[in-house]
């Protein structure tokens, strides 16, 4: 049986296809090189069907995610978290089997299955979601708490991800909005407690009074202010979370974690340090939705489950034939003279984090390094940290860290801060991305590294500019090359130098 999942919303667009043997899926973002790109029309993803061989008549069900305010021309019953619908532009392709709405939180909470885990208890954070839901718990795959926001209110709410987006516009940071919220997080560390200074609430619910903009917009102009409030302010969220998460978890749950706040690394830390049963997918994010949609159509139809092989490089978009040996060495080589290389390799990852297959690298000891990336390579914000790749059987020896982290989702504290000052933060803290023999390719370049410099980390960041998304093509690789200070690029087996 075949079944198509879509994500068709305002932002962030995905489609999750099966073709009865095999799992496919696009971010539609890496296409068309816009991030967080999102089809507000019904028709435009369609070309999809051609490029994936699809024909409509031979699809057995449809499950989609939509916003409901922005395709109105739809009747859903949004307080339910399933139910047929009848779509007519569906109907004009040659869809003639069910069509399913999937709630945006319930999505959500069925994503996990290509981690070969499945959790028992979940908890989804985000801005909103259907019928403004900003928060549910899941046990057992039934609601059991949630709480709503909207309307006239909804500058007013407390969902952190609505927080941050207003504290983003209040700061004039650039970008997308969906992108503030980290930012605000690099912030964090820049900034010195000040507990008096901020509001204390227990209740998760209250967390607009913790964000007390009535106080910031008066300090606006006052940096270290806003700085020490920031630092202040996301603790006491630290702490907010942490408590709204022991309300809920029992012995033994495997807790399940989605929505874009769990695309928080330092909550995410802090969770994780008192539940290690905590997971949390590479596709936290509304690029997971179809993820969780495909999986909502393969229960109702009582189907096997699903290949996870190759998870989570499954990105549809141009793959590239695999570097010889002596390509990964030169590549090493290039690191260690210090060399900043962009490396396209496979399909590409899943999710917002480059973890390997759509990378920025280089060495993690360069003084200055942070700085150069960020002014001539990343062309951002000269606050913002990197994250770095390390071998999974070394973590322990580099960072306060025991075990895999593949995903790039927690941070930890570097155990020797001035050995690795490109990857450092300003609070000593790193986000971290474990690599296993598994991912071949990538695991032997970081070896190849380590044997030349001693070193068994590498700076990753993702393969692009400020306000782009990472790149989907060759092209778009060989651009950011081209356009900024990279030394190196490396796609397949083919290796560029730029000219002295």
């Amino acid at each position: 049986m075949k079944l198509l999942a879509l994500r068709l919303c305002a932002h962030d667009s995905n489609i999750t296809y099966f073709d009865g043997e095999q799992i496919r899926y696009k971010s539609f973002e890496r296409d068309f090189q816009v991030k967080h790109f999102g089809f507000e029309g019904l028709y435009g993803w369609t070309r999809i069907l051609q490029e994936w061989d699809i024909t409509p008549q031979d699809v057995g069900a449809v499950g989609i995610v939509m916003d409901t305010h922005v395709h109105n021309e739809v009747y859903c019953e949004v307080e339910k978290i399933e139910e047929n619908v009848e779509i007519p532009p569906f109907r004009d392709l040659g869809f003639n089997c069910p069509i399913h709405r999937i709630d945006h939180h319930y999505a959500h909470s069925l994503s996990f299955w290509p981690l070969g885990i499945e959790p028992n208890l979940h908890f989804v954070l985000d801005g909103f979601g259907d019928d403004w839901m900003y928060r549910s718990v899941w046990r057992d795959g039934k609601l059991i708490d949630s709480a709503k926001t909207g309307g006239a209110e909804v500058q007013y709410s407390p969902s952190l991800g609505f927080i941050m987006t207003r504290l983003g516009a209040l700061l004039q940071m650039s970008g997308h909005y969906l992108d503030q919220a980290g930012k605000v997080m690099a912030l964090k560390a820049h900034g010195t407690t000040d507990f008096d200074a901020v509001p204390s609430v227990d209740d998760i619910d209250k967390l607009n009074q913790v964000w007390d903009f009535t106080k910031l917009e008066k300090n606006v102009q006052n940096q270290n202010y806003c700085l020490n409030y920031i630092a202040t302010a996301h603790e006491r969220t630290e702490q907010i979370y942490l408590n709204h998460f022991r309300k809920f978890v029992k012995e033994g749950d495997v807790i399940g974690y989605s929505g874009g706040i769990a695309q928080n690394t330092i909550i995410n830390k802090v969770l994780k340090d008192n539940f290690p049963n905590l997971v949390i997918p590479p596709h936290a994010n509304d690029q997971g939705l179809s993820i969780g949609v495909i999986e909502y159509l393969r229960r109702t139809y009582n189907l096997d489950p699903f290949d996870r092989s190759g998870f989570p490089f499954w990105q549809d978009d141009e793959t590239v034939s695999r570097p010889s040996s002596k390509t990964i060495k030169d590549t090493a080589e290039q690191l260690a003279q210090g060399k900043i290389v962009g490396w396209y390799q496979g399909h590409g990852e899943i999710g917002p984090r480059a973890l390997g297959n759509r990378s920025i690298l280089m060495r993690p000891d360069e003084q200055g390094g942070k700085e150069w990336i960020n002014q001539k390579v990343k062309r951002r914000e000269p606050f913002r940290p990197f994250g770095a790749s390390v071998l999974e059987d070394k973590v322990s020896q580099n960072f306060y860290w025991n075990g895999p982290s593949p995903y790039m989702l927690y941070v930890t504290d570097v155990l020797e801060p001035e050995k690795y000052p490109a990857i450092t933060h300003a609070d000593g803290t790193c986000r971290i991305n474990t690599v296993s023999p598994e991912q071949e390719d990538y695991y032997e370049l970081i070896l190849k590294f380590e044997q030349l410099t001693g070193l068994p980390v590498l700076l990753n960041t993702s393969l692009n500019v400020m306000g782009k998304p990472i790149a989907g093509r060759v092209i778009d690789g060989l651009e950011t090359f081209y356009k900024t200070d990279l030394d190196v690029f490396v796609y397949g087996d083919t290796l560029i130098e730029k000219a002295i």
